[in-house]
């Protein structure tokens, strides 16, 4: 009786463990998703608002028509690179899912084309610059409905 007592007692001593370790593992993995997920939020926000500040950098650049052409291409080109546009789009492209970096680079190339636009001397009224600005409007937006595709909780 006593042997059956003491498995009993180890039997029951290692289901407890064994409960125990899986419910620890899965409040783990349950942690380390919404990690990862608030990580991928922040360089997420991060790369919007780099797009967002360097577009508006180019708005201004293109609607500053009493400033001379290489003046307005000087101040267009600077946006990318004094938001640090293609740094957080690599950090976003680490984590992202495929559709969202695929998205991101969409978004990053459209803003350049619009950039390029006024570097050539478009004003923000000119059919090229218009296009080029919704265009990538329309990426941006995509972008974002993406993201959100991306980080909602599963």
């Amino acid at each position: 009786m006593e042997w059956t007592a003491l498995a009993a007692t180890v039997l029951g001593a290692a289901i407890g463990v064994g409960s125990t370790l899986v419910t620890d593992r899965v409040s783990w993995r349950r942690d380390t998703r919404e990690r990862d997920r608030e990580t991928l939020r922040t360089v997420a926000a991060q790369f919007l608002e780099a797009l967002t500040e360097a577009r508006d950098a180019i708005s201004d650049a293109s609607r500053s028509e009493h400033l001379p052409v290489a003046e307005r291409a000087q101040l267009a080109r600077a946006s990318t690179s004094a938001q640090g546009v293609h740094a957080k789009q690599y950090q976003l492209e680490l984590l992202a899912t495929p559709e969202v970096a695929e998205s991101a680079r969409d978004a990053s190339y459209r803003l350049l084309l619009y950039r390029d636009a006024v570097v050539a001397g478009q004003l923000r009224d000119d059919p090229e610059c218009t296009q080029a600005r919704r265009a990538f409007r329309e990426a941006r937006q995509k972008l974002m409905t993406d993201m959100r595709s991306s980080l909602a909780p599963r």
